[in-house]
């Protein structure tokens, strides 16, 4: 502790010793150019005071100007108190400028966003906040309660996904006990869609999905990171932009440019060859696409209320089950898969296996009892 002490007291004797050298250091110019410095110094304030020599101003500028005049003519004989208070006059005529600079720097620092650290934040104005940082929670913001902002209201266009007994009551699909098969397989073979033979077939939405998914895919390893850059610019659009006149829906067109793009790449009719159906095109798109990083559904949350069947087949892209309402597609896709890796290419749907599992489930929760074998 002494050692630190005796430090602390040698450093105190050299700040002390640099002050003495540089107040000799003072001492010594002005008494070896005590005259120039005089001099210069009346004439820098000779030149101040002009400025401000207006036929309206009081007549101490002018008889200040006469002083400094009469002292540069003789600025030997001047002492450091008389030429310090000459200066000191002229410089009083503008100790307004610091002040307002002063003045102005506060007001910009007080108002500057970085210092706004007692906003009001509340229930209603923290998800606006956050939506500055994560805009893929700007879509949300417009479909729940505009009290509170949460999407338990459940309106229409987002619902929660529905279950198997549910759907099959909706659609009368279990009669006597026994489901039927052919209907329940209809209504899969349509959850699928049409098949398109060319991209420019796909819908607004379609289109932009494929965007984000070809910037991974289909830009040989360049434009990798411009995914969350096309849906961040999807989100931000749904602020202004509206969809069937309702709010929080993005501006499509946004899409256009990189869709047309990646539409031109060589792999891109490899993909509608393997996945004709829209639906199955972008759930294996973006199954491949998440190898090289996370594509929540999350993050284009717009894209139930556009089209649930194609939300929905994209938020079951990397589960081991699909949802009801993703069932259909789910079972095509790894269908299409198998017979293109074959060498094959399927021309009909096949879901049965989608129908299976509806009806094992049925089983599962007593509300149909198993099937007799046929010998």
């Amino acid at each position: 502790m002494s050692a630190t002490q005796g430090k602390r007291d040698d450093m105190g004797l050299v700040y002390l010793g640099m002050l003495g050298l540089a107040a000799g250091f003072c001492w010594f110019m002005w008494y070896s150019s005590h005259a120039d410095i005089v001099y210069y110094g009346l004439k820098l304030a000779w030149y101040q005071l002009s400025a401000l020599d207006w036929p309206f101003m009081p007549d101490a500028i002018r008889r200040w100007k006469q002083e400094v005049a009469y002292l540069a003519m003789r600025p030997a004989t001047v002492s450091f108190d008389q030429f310090l208070s000459m200066m000191n006059r002229a410089g009083y005529l503008f100790v307004w400028i610091p002040i307002l600079l002063a003045i102005r720097g506060i007001k910009l620092a007080v108002k500057h966003k970085a210092n706004l650290t007692r906003r009001k934040v509340t229930v209603q104005t923290l998800p606006w906040i956050m939506s500055n940082h994560s805009p893929a929670i700007i879509p949300s913001l417009y479909y729940g309660d505009k009290d509170t902002l949460l999407l338990n209201v459940d309106p229409e266009e987002h619902r929660s996904s529905i279950n198997p007994e549910e759907w099959v009551e909706q659609h009368g699909l279990l009669v006597n006990g026994v489901l039927d098969r052919e209907r329940c397989r209809a209504l899969f073979v349509a959850d699928l869609g049409q098949p398109v033979k060319s991209l420019d077939e796909l819908k607004p939405q379609e289109k932009a999905m494929f965007a984000i998914f070809g910037t991974r895919l289909l830009a040989d390893g360049k434009d990798g990171g411009k995914a969350q850059d096309l849906l961040d610019a999807l989100n931000r659009s749904c602020h202004k932009h509206t969809w069937n006149g309702k709010k929080g829906y993005p501006d499509l067109s946004i899409a256009n440019k990189p869709f047309a793009k990646y539409a031109q790449h060589p792999e891109a009719q490899r993909w509608l060859e393997k996945h004709p159906y829209p639906r199955t095109l972008l759930h294996a798109m973006h199954k491949a696409a998440q190898g090289s990083g996370k594509l929540p559904s999350s993050h284009f949350r717009w894209l139930k209320g556009m089209d649930r069947g194609l939300w929905y087949a994209l938020n079951t892209t990397g589960r081991k089950t699909p949802f009801l309402e993703s069932a259909a597609v789910f079972t095509q896709t790894l269908w299409e898969d198998f017979a293109f890796d074959s060498g094959y290419r399927l021309t009909e749907p096949h879901v049965d296996d989608a129908v299976d599992g509806v009806e094992a489930y049925l089983i599962k929760v007593g509300l149909m009892a198993p099937r007799k074998n046929k010998e």
